[in-house]
């Protein structure tokens, strides 16, 4: 019977509501190079492909495209895109084909689906690339991926049968000469590890933990589980699903393996054998951190969907994990290099490091499942589809785990206690990599976000972390990788292109401050970090991001508008920055102020390149862009900078500390005006009552109108989320612009209070805890739980209090 492969629902276990939703088809996302005809793309991006795990022979009749939702890069429009470009594999008798491979698909007139003929080919597996798309271009996106194919075809073999199998125990004595610092216990059926910082509890039935915890940062939560765990689900441990078949170890319905577990004293020992992979995974637990010694064996080649010699599936809600390394940009996308680390906000840090073996790491998102996984490979390559190939003979690795602690040294002797413990439990959180999207992004667990450079190239180079990391990635390499993405038109939050009318234009046209926020720190890593082959490799897509925020210059008068987001009262639009529910447009202070700082950085990194000419030219755009700030923004009646001036001329002020802040920090504002304009301000916040800064604080003092924010945000009370919340992100600006103009007393007063927010962890947490805005009676107002703007203020604390400050 014919049907959509790509609906094709696996079996279930017998448990109710308790429902895995497993399905034959899988997303993936995968590096891709140029193929012929793809000279006007980037030479590496990431494309997604639509997996189509069959268990058996399948008759492949026809394939349909039709538009679907695209990336979704802005809360304000979903944008439909469509396929241009795709490609079908097939394995027919063991050996990949290309099926069917179309290029420069115009696009559809409506929503119907347009047909391809597949020739009614027998294959096992299939894997659907789509390598550019309609907006997007090649940077393909998931969304799409997942909802523009239809694949028709008729299975011939039914889906595999259930089968979980167990291991046998041969020996369980947890206690027998444990070594100091460490306890053990059984409980529910598992063996549980407890040392001074942290927990961890291994499965009996299969290769897998039931539990970790990790108290590094705050004892009292040690005994919290940061791992994923489910009835009848494991995702946790070994994990193998070669192509062509049924999964072996799957983390749910089937377990097909035959193996043993035994329990010594503080060593754990899985001997294993599933579809012809035979392991050994021997894990010793110490007071100070765990050692794997992992060997796998095999006679032949496999190339797997799913494979891991060991995965821990950390759940996003109780704290977003991120993991970072040196990225691997072959093959499935999220492969680290050792050493890497993983940070869970608010608990603390593991750090892995292996050495001997071939292994790797690699880190994925799934954020829809509340779930971020971190997989080990062990004697793994890739092939030409990003597919897992496992090599025969025999491959071991030793592989470490353990906390890591924060330097206690990065701050001088004068620093309250306070912003030590605040750097303590906030240093390893602020570099949010998403290693899948090759991107620092909104937190592990969220997605890229181009409108925060300017807050991580205030910060990341400044922590130090290739030394607090052994020999990890340092903050300027992770700027370096992100502005990678950024330079190729990888897509994001206010960033890549949208599409209005079926005009296509660039998203930083609406988001003023995602160019300059990237301009920034490009500035900064080019003054600093780049070497001359980073360079000579992007300099033609540089010189393309400056004249195009040249061309945002819409009247000449050095300052940046947007023709898209006007401003006017009203009209319920988004926002030009950060604040992107409250209706900043046409002129923004705030976007302008970055975009000045942008400038000046710009100058000085391109004079470092010998680039004179260009230097020359932005240096008297800033000059031109500083003398008319001021006359557009200055508000004579609060003797303060208001927000945004609209496109009807009209000066649209509530108050808003941080873009005072950012214009007195980054020059744009005479050292008498400058200190005006923030004791004005300090004198506002006292007449509302502020509330205690330990929450942050709020983006505007006065509560904003609904004819000043998004369709969205309207109807809110003041001290909800935009309107008038508390939060760390952002907050920055406004104590380094206390600094900057001489309020040093004011400055120490408030940056106190936030550190205590970090102090105690009271301001970041797990994905959709709603602590990272606060009303003004401490209410939880947040979304994420986690943003990575709020780590901004680690700058200030550096600045103050580092070593060299």
């Amino acid at each position: 019977m014919k049907e959509d492969l790509l609906k094709i629902v696996d079996l279930e276990p017998p448990m109710g509501d308790l429902s895995t939703g497993n399905r034959l088809d899988a997303g993936r996302s995968c590096w891709a190079g140029r193929t012929r005809g793809e000279t006007d793309l980037p030479n590496k991006r990431i494309v997604h492909q639509r997996a189509v795990r069959l268990q058996g022979p399948t008759r492949l009749d026809r394939l349909g495209l039709r538009p679907a939702q695209g990336y979704h890069k802005c809360g304000s429009r979903l944008d439909l895109d469509w396929v241009v470009d795709v490609r079908l594999w097939a394995r027919v008798k063991g050996k990949w084909t290309v099926v069917l491979e179309r290029t420069g698909l115009p696009r559809p007139r409506g929503t119907n689906v347009r047909w391809f003929s597949l020739g009614k080919v027998v294959t096992d597996a299939a894997l659907i690339e789509i390598r550019r798309c309609g907006i997007d271009g090649g940077w393909t996106p998931w969304n799409l991926m997942m909802g523009a194919l239809v694949l028709e075809g008729e299975r011939l073999c039914d889906l595999a049968p259930r089968c979980e199998r167990r291991l046998e125990i041969t020996e369980v004595n947890p206690n027998d000469g444990l070594p100091r610092g460490v306890e053990a216990e059984m409980r529910d059926g598992v063996v549980v590890y407890r040392t001074p910082h942290y927990e961890v509890g291994f499965r009996l039935d299969r290769p897998g933990w039931a539990h970790l915890g990790l108290g590094l940062e705050d004892p009292a939560r040690r005994g919290d589980n940061l791992l994923f765990t489910s009835p009848v689900q494991c995702v946790q441990g070994l994990q193998w699903h070669a192509v062509g078949e049924a999964p072996r170890v799957a983390p749910s319905v089937r377990c097909d393996l035959k193996g043993t577990v035994a329990v010594r004293g503080a060593d754990v020992t899985y001997e294993v054998e599933a579809g012809g992979q035979s392991y050994r995974l021997a894990w010793t637990v110490g007071r100070d951190g765990m050692t794997l010694r992992a060997k796998r064996t095999a006679k032949r080649s496999a190339t797997a969907w799913h494979s891991a010699a060991w995965a821990i599936g950390w759940r996003n809600s109780v704290a977003p994990v991120h993991a970072v390394g040196h990225l691997v940009q072959e093959g499935q996308t999220g492969g680290l290099q050792l050493p890497a680390w993983v940070n869970a906000p608010g608990f603390g840090t593991w750090l892995f490091e292996s050495s001997e073996g071939a292994v790797s790491l690699r880190s994925e998102c799934r954020r829809a499942d509340d779930l971020n996984l971190l997989e080990l490979k062990l004697g793994e390559t890739t092939d030409a589809r990003g597919l897992a190939v496992l090599r025969p003979g025999t491959h071991e690795a030793v592989v470490t785990m353990r906390p890591l602690a924060a330097p206690k040294d990065r701050l001088g002797r004068g620093a309250p206690a306070v912003a030590k413990r605040a750097l303590e439990r906030t240093m390893f959180v602020a570099p949010t990599l998403r290693a899948d999207g090759a991107t620092l992004s909104n937190n592990g667990a969220s997605m890229p976000c181009a409108i925060s450079f300017e807050t991580w190239t205030a910060v990341l180079p400044r922590l130090g972390l290739r030394d607090a990391t052994h020999g990890g990635p340092d903050g300027s390499d992770l700027l370096g990788v992100s502005l990678e993405r950024w330079l190729s038109d990888g897509p994001g939050y206010a960033a890549g292109v949208l599409s209005k009318n079926g005009h296509r234009y660039d998203a930083e046209d609406e988001y003023l401050m995602t160019g300059a926020a990237a301009l920034r720190a490009l500035g900064d890593y080019l003054s600093g970090a780049a070497d001359a082959t980073w360079y000579r490799r992007q300099r033609a897509a540089i010189r393309r991001k400056i004249e195009a925020a040249r061309a945002r210059d819409l009247d000449g008068d050095g300052l940046i508008e947007s023709p898209h987001r006007t401003g006017v009262s009203g009209t319920g639009q988004w926002s030009t920055c950060w604040a992107d529910v409250i209706s900043f447009g046409w002129k923004c202070a705030w976007s302008n102020a970055v975009f000045y700082g942008a400038l000046r950085s710009l100058v000085m990194g391109l004079r470092r390149w010998e680039e004179t000419k260009l230097a020359d030219e932005l240096e008297a755009w800033a000059d031109r862009l500083r003398a008319n700030y001021r006359d557009m923004f200055w508000n004579d009646e609060t003797g303060w900078l208001a927000g945004w001036r609209c496109r009807d001329g009209q000066l649209h002020d509530h108050a808003f500390p941080a873009v005072n802040g950012a214009a007195v920090q980054e020059g744009l504002l005479d050292a008498d005006d400058a200190r005006a304009a923030m004791t004005a301000m300090l004198a506002e916040m006292e007449r509302v009552q502020m509330p205690d800064p330990a929450y942050g604080l709020p983006l505007a003092l006065w509560p904003i109108p609904d004819e000043d924010l998004a369709d969205i945000m309207q109807g809110y009370p003041k001290g909800y989320y935009q309107n008038c919340g508390r939060t760390h992100s952002q907050a920055r600006r406004f104590v380094m612009g206390l600094y900057a103009a001489g309020l040093r007393r004011d400055g120490d007063r408030i940056l106190k209070r936030l550190c205590v927010g970090f102090a105690e962890a009271r301001v970041f947490g797990g994905n959709n805890s709603g602590v990272d805005w606060r009303t003004w009676q401490d209410e939880r107002c947040g979304y994420e739980g986690l943003l990575t703007d709020q780590f901004s203020v680690l700058e200030a604390i550096l600045w103050r209090w580092g070593r060299d400050a």
